[in-house]
């Protein structure tokens, strides 16, 4: 629920902004760029070739505050009964990458009750840079849910890539899969 709430927002937030500047601007014949990807200065995510786009926006080093905040979210399966949702996340963190999972941890203890955190397995990504893949329980009845996330931190942010399922839809094999096509470096000093 939480997940579906904070992907309605976000398409309220980029929607609104469009519309008005599509009415303002003379057409220009510029390529769309990918619907499936994700990518700035410092990383890179494909979705799988069956996700729908539902919203995506680039965020400024400066705009980033304390809190993890949304930045693109992709659908798979949209309008079936068993629909998930991917969910790429960051916020401002220059500390020790290694505490970042830590502190990932905590917020989402602070977000809800109930919420259950197991199975933290250290894992890198497809180039390399070190990540947590973290299995997030949290909800109950027809209501409960399961978040596999990916989490790391580049020297400027904290970033969350999870895949969100209602509990025993996908697993966490195929919530791997789905999310396996990440790369990241450490944020480039001086870039917005």
């Amino acid at each position: 629920m939480k997940q579906f709430f904070i992907a309605a927002m976000l398409l309220c937030a980029l929607g609104t902004p469009l519309r008005s500047v599509a009415q303002d601007a003379e057409p220009t014949a510029t390529p769309n760029p990918d619907p499936r990807v994700y990518t700035d200065p410092a990383m890179t995510f494909v979705a799988p070739t069956d996700a729908t786009l539902l919203g995506r926006q680039q965020w400024s080093m400066d705009a980033l505050s304390q809190d993890l905040q949304t930045v693109a979210v992709w659908v798979l399966r949209p309008g079936k009964e068993d629909a998930r949702t991917i969910t790429l996340a960051m916020e401002a963190y220059g500390g020790p990458p290694n505490q970042w999972e830590g502190q990932f941890e905590s917020q989402e203890h602070s977000t809800q009750e109930g919420v259950l955190i197991r199975n933290k397995t250290a894992m890198t990504l497809k180039n390399g840079m070190p990540a947590y893949f973290v299995e997030v329980a949290y909800g109950s009845g027809f209501g409960a849910r399961k978040q596999y996330s990916i989490v790391w931190a580049d020297g400027q942010r904290g970033v969350v890539l999870s895949e969100t399922e209602r509990l025993g839809d996908a697993g966490p094999d195929e919530a791997r899969r789905v999310l396996s096509d990440v790369t990241a470096t450490r944020y480039p000093a001086n870039q917005p």
